[in-house]
């Protein structure tokens, strides 16, 4: 199996930097004095040593302690003169928007995903942009490439307003965290008997991940719904296995159906902790399910 298939699902890093982001979003400010302001505050000076600190943080997972506006704080003063709202209106009202000419970098970003979200393990089909940190929390990150992640409208609904405070709750960076994450198996699946059988998904990490680790992974899963949603792409994908079982292979032994299963499983080119590969694995370890006779 190729490399960029081996994951869930980590993404290449930006090639834009926040400088373009923020030169680009500014460009579609129809105020020259407004556009001026921002570029004496932040995109000339600050950009390079703003966008050097947050990749540092994302790469060794501390964003969690990175300081921010708290709900509820009112429009506060950010960056320079700069208020909260001003920042945040740079995505919603000048990044977003088709007419404007950071468009482009928009849907740049969004095509590094090759249509699949990277947050659910190839569910979904990307078409937003999620902030890893809130703007609202975060509005100096609001047009930060790294902080742009392409995804689908379930996962950009699921994820919380909040970013959590503690590493432990820290969801997975798709940009910037360690390959383990993308490149280890953490998902894994058990099959409740009945007719028809169920699917199951929990978190299950490698026993050598650190505790961390492991409560990063359980809270991804559990912020972006994952068991539900694995749960149901796998009761409508069920049916044809059982039926092929019927059919085109009712004369294999259950030994025989088990190593079909999990050749199917490895044989895959999907990311690792995708649904599917994690369903055929879990069928195929299953005593009743090789040997029930669908």
């Amino acid at each position: 199996m190729g490399e960029a298939n081996n994951r869930m699902r980590r993404l290449p890093t930006p090639t834009i930097d926040f400088c373009t982001a923020l030169t680009e979003a500014t460009n579609g400010i129809g105020s020259a004095v407004t556009q001026a302001n921002f570029r004496a505050q932040i995109t000339n000076p600050n950009a390079v040593a703003i966008e050097a600190a947050f990749r540092t943080s994302a790469q060794a997972a501390t964003l969690y302690s990175v300081p921010r506006i708290a709900s509820g704080a009112g429009d506060p003063v950010v960056h320079g003169s700069l208020r909260k709202s001003d920042l945040t209106k740079l995505y919603t009202q000048y990044f977003v928007p088709k007419e404007k000419p950071a468009r482009r970098l928009y849907d740049q970003l969004k095509i590094t995903a090759n249509g699949k979200c990277p947050l659910c393990g190839d569910i979904g089909h990307v078409r937003t942009l999620d902030h890893y940190v809130p703007k609202a929390n975060f509005p100096l990150y609001s047009v930060m490439p790294g902080n742009l992640i392409p995804c689908c409208r379930d996962c950009n609904s699921e994820k919380l307003d909040a970013f959590s405070a503690t590493l432990d709750r820290q969801t997975l960076h798709p940009y910037f965290d360690d390959a383990k994450f993308f490149n280890e198996q953490w998902v894994a699946a058990r099959v409740i008997a009945g007719a028809p059988p169920v699917i199951e998904y929990y978190v299950s990490p490698p026993a050598q991940w650190s505790l961390a680790e492991r409560n990063r992974v359980a809270a991804h899963f559990t912020e972006y719904g994952l068991a539900e949603r694995f749960g149901v792409e796998a009761g409508a994908d069920l049916p044809e296995t059982i039926d092929t079982r019927r059919t085109t292979l009712h004369g294999f032994s259950p030994l025989e159906y088990s190593d079909y299963l999990r050749e199917k499983s490895e044989n895959m080119s999907l990311p690792v902790n995708n649904w599917r590969r994690i369903m055929f694995l879990s069928l195929a370890n299953d005593n009743w399910f090789c040997a029930y006779p669908h």
